[in-house]
């Protein structure tokens, strides 16, 4: 009789050895593709903001939809400081969540609520104040659109009771550029957006198509954040914000949009230590904590002056993203480009702009 002959030791430790190197191989093929497809779905968000941005420009003579607005009566603050994805949602196909907020009370942080949901001063909940419990059927909407899938980041860990349930409040990834540090242009704001308000006149006027002199395709819109690790001291990265002095002066240079906010960036990366702000990215429907300064290149550490600005004219918060190499950014024509991290600071400040008189070479970007 023959006898059958099986695999020596020898022979299957070779076999799971050539296993073990075919996998090692593929694995960052695959990581790679699944990176390249959660890339592709972040730029198609953007570029569905983008859509939602110019059918809102079409329905309001071409008016730019504000990134916050602050009205004052009897020595308080009145509603209306809704981001500019909330006014974006009736272009989003998010009509049913648009109908959801009572516009006649702030997203957060704003007046009194009347007597019928706890009185006139209700106790706050999820740090959102009063007027945030009557719009938190919408606060605690998550719009997957909104929301980058190349980061896990929870971003808010504040809840609502709802329906019997404690539901999170929503995150977003997609954040508002303001331009670039305001004390240093006379207080004015130079993005392409605007703070609507009833007091301070610097951040008054509206912005529209006019504005951009430089032309829509030179100029960012929107662009990407990671959303912070939800806990204060937390863990270092993308997702913290740090705190940072404001370290240029208006008589710095005579380039100072230029030369004072690439000093106050090299503050905040190079002293900035103490941990500020660890819920990045939370409460997408609040204008103020919603927006990002091109003061900073991409993928650097974000800062905040000292504490947060309830409107968003003042911060050190810049663009950011997991996905390699660099971040995605709309433009003001609806298009989405990748813009590495390692871009010069001078045509990253141009793009912030829309009327700097700023030469943009393509190639830079």
């Amino acid at each position: 009789m023959k006898r059958r002959r099986g695999f020596t030791l020898i022979e299957l430790l070779v076999v799971i050895a050539i296993i073990g190197v075919l996998i090692a191989l593929l694995l960052p093929a695959v990581q790679a593709a699944r990176e390249a497809a959660r890339r592709s779905q972040c730029t198609n968000n953007l570029k569905q903001i983008g859509l939602a941005y110019h059918n809102y420009l079409s329905s309001n003579s071409d008016a730019v939809p504000p990134s916050c607005i602050d009205q004052y009566t009897n020595g308080g603050p009145t509603a209306q400081n809704y981001s500019k994805l909330t006014r974006l949602l009736p272009f989003l196909e998010q009509q049913q969540v648009s109908n959801a907020i009572n516009f006649s009370f702030g997203a957060r942080w704003s007046s009194f609520a009347p007597p019928n949901v706890g009185g006139p001063n209700p106790p706050d909940n999820a740090s959102g104040g009063p007027d945030a419990i009557i719009n938190m059927t919408a606060v605690t909407t998550q719009i997957k659109a909104f929301l980058c899938p190349s980061d896990p980041n929870p971003g808010a860990s504040g809840t609502f009771l709802l329906g019997g349930q404690n539901k999170p409040v929503g995150t977003f990834n997609y954040c508002d550029n303001i331009g670039l540090d305001r004390k240093l242009n006379n207080w004015q704001m130079n993005g392409p957006s605007y703070i609507s308000t009833t007091w301070d006149g610097a951040l008054m006027p509206t912005v529209n198509l006019n504005n951009f002199v430089d032309g829509t395709s030179n100029t960012a819109i929107f662009s990407e954040w990671v959303k912070g690790p939800a806990a204060l001291p937390g863990k270092n990265g993308l997702g913290m914000v740090y705190t940072a002095s404001d370290v240029a002066a208006p008589g710095d240079a005579v380039q100072n949009a230029v030369v004072g906010d690439w000093l106050n960036a090299q503050q905040c990366q190079n002293n900035a230590v103490n941990q500020n702000w660890g819920w990045k990215g939370e409460w997408w429907i609040y204008g103020g904590t919603s927006v990002y300064s091109h003061t900073q290149p991409p993928n650097r550490r974000a800062c905040a002056y000292g504490g947060i600005d309830n409107r968003g004219t003042y911060t050190l918060i810049g663009a950011s993203s997991l996905h390699p190499g660099g971040v995605n950014v709309l433009m003001g024509d609806g298009s989405v480009k990748f813009v590495k991290s390692t871009i010069n600071y001078i045509p990253w400040y141009a793009i912030a702009t829309p009327n700097g008189g700023e030469s943009v070479d393509n190639n830079s970007i």
